[in-house]
């Protein structure tokens, strides 16, 4: 691989860009399944970036599934079959930071919402705004599981409407997390309507095929939503230490 710098896109993180920067090597076939990945400060010297950046990237690599990290080893791709079956019951009772978690999600989402901007058919946007009207009509704490799986379906049709399956895969990996997540933030005030209003901005970009808009709109409601997530957690770590 040759020499690359890596652009920032709005309010990312440099270590977010890498991640960004390797899942797009990695499904265009640069680093195939069961490779090992070169050591940290070669991918540092590649990417023209610091070793620190690197190893939060490979960090949030591991979390969604991607790389698996052997100490004294390595880092590798992981096997298809490897990741498709590996545990993501994660939920938030594993030692891993609030901040890896969004990271993991931020580095899949962001770069699908762009693509759906650029492919999707106005079928399949019809059918991403189908789960908005769902989330809409059950916003009410007694319909929370209703809303739940309405939010859960609207992500996923926007992997669809995305088109690169590999990406989609990445996504399944993440489903527990994004169930609990999104179950964990609904117990906050108006998290259900601000949510809404975000899926709103993020549909009306994949509508209008602005893959920019797309992006910076998924990634605005990611962050906020990994904001109320931490939120929800020191509370329940308050709660439980009273």
């Amino acid at each position: 691989m040759d020499k690359v710098g890596i652009p920032l896109g709005g309010g990312e993180t440099l270590s977010e860009a890498i991640a960004r920067r390797m899942i797009r090597l990695f499904t265009r076939g640069d680093y195939k399944p069961g490779d090992r990945l070169p050591a940290e400060a070669e991918l540092a010297r590649q990417f023209r970036v610091g070793r620190g950046a690197v190893r939060e990237a490979l960090k949030a690599l591991s979390v969604v599934g991607i790389v698996r990290v052997e100490r004294g080893k390595g880092s590798f791709i992981r096997e298809r079959q490897e990741f498709l079956v590996r545990p993501i019951s994660m939920g938030f009772d594993l030692d891993i930071e609030p901040k890896s978690l969004v990271e993991a999600r931020k580095l899949i989402e962001v770069e699908i919402a762009g693509l759906a901007a650029e492919r999707a058919t106005p079928d399949q946007t019809d059918f991403i705004e189908s789960f908005l009207h769902r989330m809409e009509d059950t916003m009410e704490p007694p319909q929370r599981q209703d809303y739940l799986q309405a939010d859960v379906d609207f992500h996923f049709a926007i992997a669809t409407a995305a088109g690169n399956p590999i990406l989609g895969q990445f996504l399944t990996l993440l489903r527990n997390l994004m169930r609990q997540w999104i179950l964990s933030s609904l117990g906050q005030a108006q998290a259900a309507q601000e949510a809404v209003a975000h899926h709103r901005q993020i549909l009306d970009a994949i509508r209008a095929h602005k893959v920019e808009a797309a992006r910076v709109a998924m990634e605005t409601h990611l962050d906020a939503m990994g904001k109320r997530l931490t939120q929800s957690q020191e509370f329940a770590l308050k709660r439980s230490e009273a």
